[in-house]
C-alpha cells in the first residue's frame, strides 16, 4: 500500500530556535567560528517509509539518507514476529559536534511493523560554541506498530544537546520508545552544558496524548541535589502509547522490576499509566548502564506480551 511521504517544502519546525525553551536559546544563538550551524556538512537527514506487503513483511518503499547517517538493508530477526522489519540507523562519524543539526523520520504505511535502532551508543561531544539538535519523527499508518530503541546518549564535559521526539498516531496504532542517556564519568567531574528534550504524541483526529519536556543546566543548577539526579548519573524511560491499558499494567510492570536482583548497584525506577490510559511510561535512574539498560528491558518485554502476545526479540549488536 504507498505510503504518502510529508511535505518536503514545510520545514522541519523542531529544528528552528523559537521552538526551544528561553534557557536553552543562548546556545542556539553563539556563533561558530567555522561553518554556520547545520550548513553543508553539519546537517544530517535520515528519512525512511515502510509499507506492508501482502505476504504480511514489512518493506522499506523509500529512502533519503545523507551524512552522518548511513543504513543498512532492513532485517527480519524477530522469530515471534517474523514480518517486522528491524533497521540500524548508523552514524560512522563517531557522534554529533556543535552546530551539527539531525533529523531522523520515519513513516510506516497500514499494519506495517517496524524497530528502529542504531549500532551504538550516541556521543554528544565536548563543545566550546553553540550546540547539537536533533529532530525524531513517527508518522505511524492505522494499525501501525512502531519500536525505537537507540543505544544510550553519551553527555561528554562541556556538552549542548537539544532532542524532540515526535509521534503521529494512526488508528490503533501504537508506538514504543525507549531511551537512556548517561554523563560521561561521575558526578563529581565536570557535567555536561546543557540538555533539552521533549516528546509529543498527537492520535489519529490530531489530539495531543502526551508531552513531555525537559531541560537539565548542570552549571545553573547542580543535578546531584534532592528532586533532580541526586547520586545517579545514568536516567532512561520506557513508553508504549497509543494502547488503551488499565492501572493493572502499571502495577504489574513495577512488579517484575522489583523482583530484579542488582547486586552492588543502586537504582530508582516507577511506572505510571498515562492520561486517559493512552498508554503505560517507566522511567528509571541509577549508577550503572546495564542495570538501567536491563529494567528497560524488562518493561519492554512486559508491555509487548501484554500488547501483542510475544516475547522483545534479542537483537545483535
Amino acid at each position: 500500500m504507498p505510503v504518502s511521504e510529508p511535505d518536503a517544502s514545510q520545514p522541519d519546525r523542531s529544528l528552528d530556535a523559537a521552538f526551544w525553551p528561553q534557557s536553552f536559546q543562548p546556545y542556539l544563538s553563539d556563533a561558530l567560528d567555522q561553518r554556520p550551524a547545520g550548513s553543508a556538512g553539519k546537517s544530517g537527514a535520515c528519512k525512511l517509509t515502510f509499507a506492508a506487503a501482502r505476504s504480511g513483511k514489512t518493506r522499506l518503499q523509500r529512502s533519503l539518507v545523507s551524512h552522518p547517517f548511513h543504513l543498512t538493508r532492513p532485517w527480519y530477526l524477530d522469530p515471534a514476529l517474523p514480518g517486522m522489519a528491524v533497521v540500524y540507523v548508523q552514524t560512522p562519524a563517531g557522534g554529533l559536534i556543535q552546530g551539527d543539526r539531525a533529523t531522523l523520520q520515519f513513516n510506516l504505511g497500514d499494519t506495517a511493523q517496524v524497530h528502529i535502532t542504531n549500532q551504538a551508543a550516541e556521543k554528544i561531544h565536548s563543545m566550546t560554541a553553540n550546540c547539537a539538535l536533533q529532530s525524531v519523527s513517527f508518522v505511524l499508518g492505522a494499525e501501525a506498530y512502531a519500536e525505537y530503541c537507540p543505544e544510550p546518549v553519551i553527555l561528554f564535559p562541556r556538552a549542548r544537546f537539544g532532542q524532540h521526539l515526535r509521534v503521529q498516531l494512526g488508528r490503533k496504532a501504537t508506538f514504543f520508545f525507549s531511551e537512556i542517556f548517561l554523563i560521561r564519568g561521575d558526578m563529581t567531574q565536570e557535567p555536561f552544558e546543557a540538555l533539552s528534550t521533549s516528546l509529543t504524541v498527537m492520535d489519529a483526529a490530531g489530539a495531543l496524548r502526551m508531552r513531555e519536556h525537559g531541560v537539565a543546566l548542570p552549571l545553573q543548577q547542580r543535578l546531584t541535589g534532592p528532586g533532580v539526579l541526586d547520586r545517579y548519573h545514568v536516567w532512561g524511560q520506557a513508553v508504549l502509547v497509543g494502547r488503551s491499558v488499565t492501572e493493572s499494567w502499571a502495577q504489574e510492570i513495577q512488579g517484575e522490576i522489583q523482583e530484579e536482583s542488582f547486586p552492588d548497584t543502586v537504582l530508582v525506577a516507577g511506572t505510571t499509566v498515562l492520561p486517559g490510559e493512552y498508554g503505560v511510561c517507566m522511567k528509571v535512574a541509577g549508577t550503572q548502564v546495564p542495570a538501567v539498560r536491563r529494567v528497560l528491558r524488562r518493561a519492554w518485554q512486559g508491555l509487548r506480551l501484554r500488547h501483542l502476545g510475544v516475547p522483545a526479540p534479542d537483537l545483535p549488536k
